[in-house]
């Protein structure tokens, strides 16, 4: 039986329709990837499969005792625990157990207690075993580690992370309940490319239950989903394969159907044709029937065009110099905290630099200093001549709350007409009211399309872009990437999205482990030389969450442990759980 069935779904709102006539499965160990346009519909679906959104027609299925993980974009935790007692509550059943056995423990310290304490007892651990056992502290451990939180990090209240800390924690707290369906609403937003590419490893090798992912990252749909549903225009299309060959698929279907509606528009001018010279004279009758076989005829749709895509082109004013940046023995302190050292680089004019690196490895430290924001702690940084810089910030602050679109623009232009500040706004897919919207109710996407458009008029001959992508849909990626193809001075970017970084990077920076190295060559290139020195080292694999039936490090699990060793064992994670 299906895990849920989605048959004829229609959502409407007061003036708009969202979604018409959706149907689909979600099978066991299906991998499934929801993409479409910021708005087209996405998260409306993922609200309605978890029971966020009631009201709407058609039918929604759902397996018996079926156990989700749903993944939003708010995740709801406990203000007032740590990062480590959040996730311990998933384990509260193994707990219990823990609880019983040390009680049980010290009685049978006891040399007079009663035969039926120990046959009790070892009732107890078979079960705890069965559940796991103290598998799950070493669980916890990975799933942190592998999505960026550091052991120093996990007495942090939640209430004091941040949006992405959150995200992160909360895709743990998912993983680590092993439901039979995961439903992950942008799961890599706010992970490294690490972290990223950890979180592959675990779908594709531990996971064995079934995922809906709403995503635009182009690479982690690649490596991880066997179909894609599109939403475009309230309907859903699914197609088999990963999203490098849906875009092969959707070509053709595009070209095909081009070639189709072609010749069908032929055909009907043709007949029209014949329908008015021959409507009043003797072949009347002809045209009569011609006209009933139009009215009849089922009409090939236009094919699809890329609507609503934006239209950028960034074009400096100046000319810079041929050198734009040189570093020597360059190194910041934050603290007596390393955050790098030891980072030497040239880079030149036309040069397009991917900057890569955990998060909180100083990749927006460096940007800041090239800014003047921040000065080295040590080494030198030379800034060339005539060169104008443009920042794009990834919290997207250098916004007004209370500003409308237009304030902002005009802002920036403030000799420009309501007219001229509208048609820039429309290339960025802002039209009719959406101008007077206030720039605090404005979403991610949005808030990233406004900061580009004022990029633009900026005309500098140097980009300097965080996460550029973060809060982009594909079709809006794309027109990025173009863009930054098609300008003709220099861009330093930090990204985690290693599609636009495969495509665009001509030379890399990688900051990790308090250092930065400059790479002269492509991502792809960087790539294989890494895998070729993996090769030849004969690393393994980081299995970073590993199968509930081993024993987890420093424990081995015997038979028949003596009463002295249980008890220690007991106390240990009693311990550790209060932490």
């Amino acid at each position: 039986m299906s895990l849920i069935t989605v048959e004829t779904v229609s959502k409407s709102y007061e003036t708009f329709s969202v979604l018409e006539d959706v149907s689909f499965s979600i099978e066991k160990r299906d991998r499934l990837g929801l993409i479409g346009k910021n708005g087209s519909g996405k998260t409306t679906l993922m609200k309605i499969l978890v029971g966020q959104i009631f009201e709407y027609q058609g039918r929604v299925q759902f397996a018996k005792q079926l156990r989700v993980g749903h993944l939003s974009q708010d995740p709801d935790l406990n203000p007032e625990l740590t990062l480590h007692q959040e996730l311990l509550q998933i384990f509260d059943k193994q707990q219990r157990l823990e609880d019983q056995m040390l009680e049980l423990m010290l009685e049978l310290e006891d040399e007079s207690s009663q035969p039926d304490l120990l046959q009790k007892f070892a009732h107890l651990q078979e079960k705890h075993d069965q559940n796991g056992g103290y598998q799950y502290e070493l669980s916890i451990k990975k799933a942190l580690s592998g999505l960026g939180f550091q052991e120093k990090d996990w007495k942090l209240l939640t209430k004091n992370l941040s949006g992405g800390q959150r995200n992160r924690l909360a895709l743990a707290k998912i993983l680590l309940q092993d439901p039979d369906l995961l439903l992950l609403d942008e799961p890599t937003n706010h992970l490294d490319i690490k972290s990223t590419e950890w979180l592959e490893n675990y779908l594709n090798k531990v996971y064995s239950g079934s995922v809906l992912m709403i995503s635009h990252d182009r690479y982690f749909l690649d490596r991880v989903v066997t179909k894609i549903l599109q939403l475009r225009n309230q309907r859903l299309t699914i197609y088999r394969g990963n999203y490098s060959q849906y875009r092969k698929t959707k070509a053709l279907e595009v070209l095909t159907q081009e070639k189709e509606y072609k010749k069908q528009q032929q055909f009907i001018a043709k007949e029209k044709e014949f329908i008015r010279q021959n409507l009043a004279g003797q072949k009347s009758k002809q045209a009569q029937g011609r006209r009933t076989r139009l009215d009849r005829l089922e009409m090939i749709e236009a094919p699809e065009v890329t609507d609503g895509t934006m239209k950028i082109k960034f074009q400096p004013q100046i000319r810079g110099g041929n050198e734009i940046l040189q570093c020597r023995q360059l190194n910041k302190v934050f603290d007596d905290k390393i955050v790098f050292s030891d980072l030497n680089c040239d880079i030149f004019r036309g040069d397009i630099v991917g900057i890569l690196g955990p998060n909180g490895s100083g990749k927006t430290t460096f940007l800041r200093m090239i800014l003047g924001q921040l000065q080295p702690s040590g080494g030198t940084i030379y800034v060339g001549h005539n060169l104008t810089f443009g920042y794009y910030d990834q919290e997207l602050t250098d916004l007004d709350e209370g500003s409308t679109l237009l304030d902002e623009i005009r802002r920036q232009q403030p000799l420009w007409t309501d007219g001229q500040i509208r048609s820039l706004l429309a290339t960025f897919l802002f039209t009719g009211e959406e101008v007077f919207k206030l720039v605090a109710d404005l979403s991610g996407g949005e808030r990233s399309r406004l900061l580009l458009a004022k990029l633009l008029l900026k005309q500098d001959n140097v980009l300097l872009l965080d996460e550029p992508t973060n809060h982009l849909d594909i079709h809006a990626r794309e027109a990025l990437e173009k863009a930054l193809i098609d300008y003709s001075a220099t861009v330093l970017m930090i990204s985690h999205d290693r599609y636009l970084l495969s495509k665009l990077a001509s030379r890399l920076l990688i900051f990790g482990e308090n250092k930065a190295t400059f790479y002269s060559g492509t991502y792809d290139e960087y790539q294989r030389e890494l895998a070729e020195a993996s090769q030849k080292q004969d690393t393994p694999v980081d299995q970073t969450i590993i199968s509930k039936k081993k024993s987890p490090v420093g424990f081995k699990v015997q038979s028949q442990p003596s009463k002295r060793e249980r008890v220690l064992v007991a106390k240990r994670h009693k311990r550790s759980r209060s932490r």
